[in-house]
Parts: structure tokens; C-alpha cells; sequence
């Protein structure tokens, strides 16, 4: 019998059908690669989301409690003394006693440094030098709450004759935090005032204790039946040997630095920092720096108030501590300095009328209604395949915003790129606070 079908596959044949094998692994590993490539930037995205989104809401919570146990009147026949941060930047928002702009000694809530330039604290705890980056704002918050202690997230009162409150299950102060003792008066206008208890420059706080009965505590408790003293925590024992407070509350403040040290991550742009929250030390007024956020390339605020009357007229600020309408009428960049406003202009102009509001305690506490916070961070790792826009807008698209926010730049209110960033994904995160402890939102 013949036998057929012995014959094989031919060199060409082979040749042809090894090209096609070859072709299809080619476009097969480029399209797995390209996926591999998009898959790290997409968690590269996300690490970078999580990570503000963990930050921003410490800095939202901060804002919001900003004037938290703070007191807001002081005996003015025994002046009172404390101590805020010792260094620059920081020296710039302080209210102790000797600071010209704010000589009532009464702390502000909120403080806000308008495109700073680029000064650098070399005093900081962990000795690295911060350096704020050029153009970007500033923001100091004051309330007991601020702080990162235990005692700061505590309070409580205490009812004549010397009964204090006792929280079921956690939330009580600790012996030997020390707290500061608040008088709630309720006079007609602008609402609740928070006077300090003290009977020296010095003596304005006491170590805790559950009774009230100590000797300690004689100068601190109510003297009157159906009186009640608020107290809040500030600083937690330090283990059996509290140090003095520097101050009777806390501070926590907000920018954008570059450290001297590697704490930066090297996929940062190169004009790039940290936001931090800086808290400032009751021992010495230097600064411990938390790191929020890294590869941030900008922060801008700009703060909401309420200065004027029903009829649109600015309310006079001489002993007026009224909260006006209750609707925000005027706009301002970080410091007050310049405003976008639907009032008419005051007597003196808009330069002497914000100094004298943001200079003034009493003012902010019934006066500021908002802060709105931007922050421009880096997406992810540098992708040369991408190209960012060369401007990115840093306030909403309203004229009143753009106008107070990057005023230096053309246009104002965006933020130009470097030719080295531009290889960036960037992102704006945008935070819109009320801060619930002022007058002004109660």
C-alpha cells in the first residue's frame, strides 16, 4: 500500500510561523507593560489620595475647633503673662503679652500669614531647619483642643461648692494635667465670654485634680451656689513632674516647608515641600513638626466674615462686637490685608478698617463666618508620557477669590508651574471650615 501525509512543515513555513509567534509576544508584552505602567500610577494615585485625605481632615478638624476652651477675657487689673513660639516664622502670629499688633494680650483663633517669603526655623525640636516655601500662606489656630496630649481632648466643670463632673468611662482628666478654669458669663452682646481664673500674671492654670479640694485649687473654684467654672485640659501630667504651661491654650500652626533633612520624598517635584502642623511647645516656644502631606507646592486661604449690617453698610469696629447679618459679605486673602467685599466702603478705607479686624480678638470671634484652605500637591510619581497644564487655578471660579489668592501671579489666583514640574500630575484640595467654637457660627 502507498502511505501519504509523511511530508513536514518546510523551513519557509517554519520561518513565517515563528515571525507571527514573535510578533504577537511583542505586542502582547508592550500591552502588558503599558498596564503594569498604568496600574503603578493608578496606586501611586491612590497612596497619594489616601494620604490627603488622612492629612486634610486633621487640618479640617483643627479649623473647626479653633477658640475651643480659649479665653476670651482677661482681669485687667492683674495683667497676665505667657509666651508663644520664640522663632520665626511663628514669632510673626503671636498674642502674648509685648506683641504690638494684638495688645489686649487676648489670643486670636485664627491668625493667617499672606504669601510669605522664604524664612527658615533652625530652632525646631528635632534641630532640621524648615524652610517655608516662597509665595505660599499661613495659618495659626489657638484652642485648648489642638494640642496632641490626651489632657487637650478633655474638659469638664465644676459646680459650686467645688463638685466637678465625672464622665462615664474614658474622657475624665488625669490627675495632675494641667488645666486652665473658665468663668461663662452671658452679657447682652455678642453672646457667652470665657474669663480666665487667676490671681496672678503667672498663676492662670492649676494641676487637676478630681475633688477641687486642694489647697491648690482654692483661687479656682466657684464662690457662689448655682455658679459653674469650665475646665480644660491643655497639657497631660508628664510623668509625675508637669512641666509649666507657657501658655493658656494651645497652637497649632499650618504651611508648607522644606525640610534640611532626607524627610522629603525624593519623587517630590523639586519645588516641592511639606505641609506640616507645627504645634508649639509650652517649654521653650519652639516647634514640633508633624508631617500632613507630602509634595505640596502651594497652600492659599482665604477667609469668609460677616462685617456688615442688613442695610450692606460695614459695622464700626470701635466696641462693636455685634455679629451683623450673619451672611458673608467680604472676602479676604490670608492676613486681611486685601478684600473683595459687597459693602460699601468704610470710613477710612478697607487698609485701616482690616487692620483694625484682624488685629482685634473680639472682632474675630463675631466677625469670621469661614476659612477656605487650597492646597496643590503632587499625583503620583513623575510620568514623562504626561504634560501638565503650565497654570492651575487655586481658588473657585468666582472673581472675589481670584483676586485675593496668588496676587503676584498673571493672571491672579492660579499657580504656574515650573518647566520642571510639568511632567506632574497635580491635584487642588480644597477645604471649606466653619470654625464652630466663634460667636459668629453658634
Amino acid at each position: 500500500m502507498k502511505r501519504t501525509g509523511n511530508k513536514g512543515f518546510s523551513l519557509v513555513e517554519t520561518v513565517v510561523a515563528m515571525a507571527i509567534f514573535v510578533v504577537i509576544m511583542l505586542i502582547t508584552g508592550a500591552a502588558f507593560k503599558t498596564a503594569l505602567s498604568n496600574v503603578s500610577l493608578v496606586n501611586k494615585s491612590e497612596e497619594s489620595n489616601i494620604e490627603g485625605v488622612v492629612g486634610l481632615e486633621m487640618f479640617r478638624h483643627d479649623i473647626a475647633q479653633a477658640g475651643f476652651g480659649l479665653p476670651d477675657s482677661l482681669n485687667s487689673t492683674v495683667p497676665i503673662t505667657y509666651v508663644e513660639a520664640k522663632y520665626s516664622p511663628a514669632l510673626a502670629y503671636n498674642d502674648a503679652p509685648g506683641n504690638v499688633i494684638n495688645p489686649t494680650n487676648v489670643p486670636r483663633a485664627v491668625v493667617g500669614g499672606n504669601d510669605l517669603n522664604n524664612i527658615s526655623d533652625s530652632n525646631s525640636v528635632s534641630g532640621v531647619t524648615y524652610s517655608v516655601l516662597s509665595g505660599t500662606d499661613y495659618l495659626a489656630l489657638k484652642g485648648t483642643s489642638l494640642g496632641i496630649t490626651s489632657a487637650a481632648q478633655n474638659w469638664t466643670y465644676m459646680q459650686y461648692p467645688n463638685t466637678i463632673m465625672q464622665w462615664g468611662g474614658a474622657g475624665n482628666l488625669s490627675t495632675n494635667d494641667q488645666v486652665i478654669v473658665i468663668n461663662r458669663t452671658f452679657p447682652t452682646t455678642p453672646g457667652p465670654s470665657n474669663q480666665l481664673i487667676y490671681t496672678t500674671g503667672n498663676s492662670y492654670w492649676v494641676n487637676y485634680i478630681s475633688n477641687g479640694s486642694a489647697a491648690n485649687w482654692n483661687n479656682f473654684t466657684p464662690n457662689q451656689a448655682g455658679q459653674l467654672y469650665y475646665i480644660y485640659g491643655v497639657q497631660s501630667n508628664a510623668s509625675g513632674n508637669p512641666q509649666s504651661l507657657g501658655m493658656p491654650f494651645n497652637r497649632a500652626d499650618y504651611f508648607v516647608a522644606k525640610p534640611s533633612d532626607n524627610s522629603l520624598p525624593s519623587s517630590c517635584a523639586r519645588n516641592t515641600g511639606i505641609l506640616y502642623k507645627a504645634i508649639v511647645n509650652h517649654k521653650d516656644g519652639t516647634l514640633t513638626y508633624l508631617p500632613i502631606m507630602d509634595c505640596v507646592a502651594d497652600m492659599q486661604v482665604v477667609l469668609g466674615w460677616n462685617l456688615g449690617d442688613s442695610s450692606g453698610n460695614p459695622l464700626p469696629i470701635s466696641s462693636n462686637f455685634s455679629t451683623g447679618s450673619g451672611l458673608i459679605d467680604t472676602w479676604t486673602n490670608a492676613d486681611g490685608s486685601t478684600p473683595s467685599s459687597n459693602l460699601s466702603t468704610p470710613s477710612g478705607g478697607w487698609a485701616n478698617y482690616l487692620q483694625g479686624i484682624v488685629a482685634d480678638p473680639a472682632q474675630i470671634r463675631t466677625k469670621l463666618k469661614l476659612v477656605k484652605v487650597y492646597i496643590l500637591a503632587q499625583v503620583g510619581h513623575m510620568d514623562p508620557n504626561y504634560t501638565s497644564p503650565s497654570s492651575i487655578q487655586m481658588a473657585d471660579p468666582n472673581a472675589a477669590e481670584l483676586s485675593l489668592v496668588r496676587q503676584s501671579n498673571n493672571p491672579s489666583g492660579y499657580y504656574n508651574l515650573a518647566s520642571n514640574m510639568l511632567n506632574y500630575r497635580w491635584k487642588v484640595y480644597r477645604l471649606v471650615v466653619k470654625p464652630n467654637n466663634l460667636v459668629s457660627n453658634q
